[in-house]
């Protein structure tokens, strides 16, 4: 009866909390980062012309990110007491409905081990760097002392690294040549490590940004977001000209990208800082139809 009665005040906790527009909800429920993570490992897959990748690793993927997700959603609430207002509702939503998130991991944690078992067990040389860069990360996430309004840029730098390494990392290994020391050093994985980082910087710069009333603090922190995705796009444009045309439109893609953050970064004042965080995950899906139609140009 406990269980019936907890399941029964959840759903009316859900019913009378549903005031976030419909279009945030892959925010809330972290489902954002798991279609980022697919639609990029597709394009991963073209630009390194892999030309068969196992299936499995397209379900097994999104599962884990999305469990990564939901445990840092869980640290980052005990750590804060989720005492951050406006700009943390995803974490607001993951406290409020930690009970059903909970549910979920233990069903989709299940269905992850039960699809890695389908790999082949050479797989699983290749996930261990994830597994330390993961534990680095919340060893940091847990134990470093956040300073409001200073953004965590060695915590973002290894989420960014790790998010990026465990994108490609499946589909680089059935590459003819898949040693992992060879995949972190490609151009590709380095590249979109760094649009990884400025991505989730991104967002701390904001909600700095928002805090202050300071207008050359305000200035200072979009510079901090500016240069840094400016010297993206500025390799990414040299390495395309280079490039072959299969991995091209993967540079292209990573200029899109971090083009989109830069327009959002100079108009961040106009959105909420829910608002810019969706419109900042946006950013990394947009540049997916273009990488497409580029392919079948070349089709």
């Amino acid at each position: 009866m406990e269980t019936v009665s907890h399941v029964y005040s959840s759903l009316n906790l859900f019913a009378m909390n549903q005031k976030h527009p419909k279009w945030l909800l892959p925010n809330l429920l972290s489902l954002d980062a798991p279609i980022v993570a697919v639609v990029w490992a597709w394009m991963f897959a073209q630009s390194w012309r892999v030309q068969w990748v196992n299936a499995n690793i397209y379900l097994l993927l999104p599962g884990v990110v999305w469990i990564i997700y939901c445990l840092d959603r869980y640290l980052d609430n005990k750590v804060s007491e989720n005492k951050r207002g406006e700009h943390s509702a995803r974490h607001a939503f993951h406290q409020r409905h930690w009970w059903w998130f909970r549910i979920g991991i233990y069903i989709v944690a299940g269905f992850c081990a039960a699809t890695l078992l389908q790999l082949p067990l050479s797989i699983f040389f290749h996930a261990i760097p994830i597994l330390i860069l993961v534990c680095v990360y919340f060893f940091t996430a847990v134990f470093s002392e956040h300073r409001q309004g200073q953004p965590q840029l060695f915590k973002n730098a290894i989420a960014g690294f790790t998010f990026s390494y465990g994108t490609s990392m499946g589909v680089f290994f059935f590459r003819p040549s898949s040693y992992w020391l060879e995949l972190v050093l490609t151009q590709q994985n380095l590249l979109f490590a760094l649009l990884c980082t400025c991505n989730i910087t991104a967002i701390d710069l904001w909600e700095a940004s928002r805090a202050t009333a300071e207008r050359e603090g305000k200035k200072y922190y979009e510079l901090s977001l500016t240069i840094p995705l400016f010297i993206l796009v500025t390799l990414s444009f040299l390495l395309a000209v280079r490039a072959d045309d299969y991995s091209r439109p993967f540079y292209f893609a990573i200029m899109i990208a971090g083009g989109l953050l830069q327009v959002i970064n100079h108009y961040r004042s106009r959105f909420s800082l829910n608002t810019l965080r969706a419109f900042a995950d946006l950013a990394l899906l947009v540049p997916a139809p273009i990488f497409w139609l580029y392919l079948q140009a070349l089709s």
